[in-house]
């Protein structure tokens, strides 16, 4: 029981308090008469019981969080925004719909803050060229580029299923079988082809900017550190990009990519669909930067003993510190993932 006069907190069947010596009994707020637990009048006065203040150690309920404002449109109101989908580092995301075209898309604002006249000019050369990429299946498909007061804006294809990584979170282990595991990688493989032959490097291969539809088909998205390889120049030399992560070591080392780094990448993300995590972890940036460049993986197989050996001794050549010790590029490699699994593996993602 409660003290009304310090607060103190006694045993049940007590009458006064043990720390004040005040009467614990029940007072009304009114005339202080005492009256018994579950009366709802006072017997003296009459007056409600239920009208008696809070104690003051009850918090009071926090105010709700605003909501965050949206734009209502862009491009003079064709794409009207239903929802917010996300925010990243480089980019705000929003659900809109078409009213041109009567369709859902996904429009990207890109954040500006801290970019000179040079870095604007390089975003919009980016996205251009994720234009370039048209219309592939395994690929994100661009429908637009903008500008809205200033700031850069990509409407892409709008993907219902959501991205890989949130398909990794709810399985178990964080794992998805070998069958579903390779269905992905053979599309990453498929869409990274695509880019590399019209000169698009990804440089941020990762479970987050692989997307998947609703109907389960993986498409590489979000190319906004990508880089068209005739346009190097436009990239500072020596800056560093993309996730830690997934980073091949001669992009840690501040090198120039090209299409094998995509494939380095590849080989991180496909080792966590089958064993749950990536290939090296770290309490820090540095710590994992400097593993990816000097120390060798687990075999995958040490994590997943049903990882196939054949599998395995892809994920490892794709994880390989020397770009010339990995495939030459992503179309090199589709026969050797088709033949680890059977074509008669059934998928469990819908």
């Amino acid at each position: 029981m409660i003290c009304n006069s310090c607060g103190q907190n006694n045993r049940e069947g007590r009458r006064f308090c043990a720390q004040c010596g005040g009467s614990l009994a029940l007072a009304c707020p009114s005339c202080s008469a005492a009256y018994e637990p579950g009366e709802r009048f006072c017997g003296e006065c009459g007056k409600p019981l239920t009208d008696a203040p809070a104690p003051a150690s009850e918090p009071a309920a926090p105010a709700p969080s605003p909501s965050p404002v949206l734009p209502v449109s862009f491009a003079d109101g064709r794409y009207v925004v239903k929802g917010f989908l996300g925010e990243g580092g480089r980019k705000k995301v929003y659900l809109a719909h078409d009213e041109k075209l009567d369709r859902d898309v996904a429009v990207a604002v890109i954040k500006t803050e801290g970019l000179d006249d040079a870095g604007l000019s390089r975003v919009k050369r980016e996205a251009q060229a994720m234009g370039r990429l048209g219309d592939h299946p395994n690929i994100v498909t661009v429908f637009d580029i903008g500008d809205d007061g200033g700031q850069p804006y990509i409407v892409s294809q709008y993907m219902g299923g959501g991205d890989l990584d949130g398909l990794l979170n709810k399985a178990t282990d964080r794992r998805l079988s070998v069958p579903d595991a390779m269905r992905i990688a053979t599309q990453i493989q498929q869409g990274l082809a695509h880019a590399n032959e019209r000169g698009i490097i990804h440089r941020d291969l990762k479970p987050g900017n692989i997307w998947l539809t609703e109907d389960g088909t993986a498409k590489i998205g979000d190319f906004g550190l990508a880089v068209s390889l005739d346009r190097s120049r436009l990239t500072m030399e020596g800056m560093m990009v993309g996730t830690v992560a997934y980073m091949p070591p001669e992009q840690a080392l501040g090198r120039q990519p090209d299409a094998r780094s995509d494939l380095y990448s590849l080989g991180c993300v496909t080792y966590e669909m089958v064993t749950g995590r990536a290939p090296f972890l770290g309490d820090d940036p540095v710590a994992i930067i400097s593993q990816h460049i000097n120390t060798a993986p687990v075999a995958p197989s040490w994590h997943n003993p049903d990882v196939p050996r054949a599998l395995e001794s892809l994920i490892m050549r794709l994880l390989a510190k020397n770009p010339d010790e990995r495939p030459e590029s992503a179309a090199a490699i589709p026969e050797a993932l088709a033949a680890i699994v059977p074509s008669s593996s059934t998928s469990s993602i819908s």
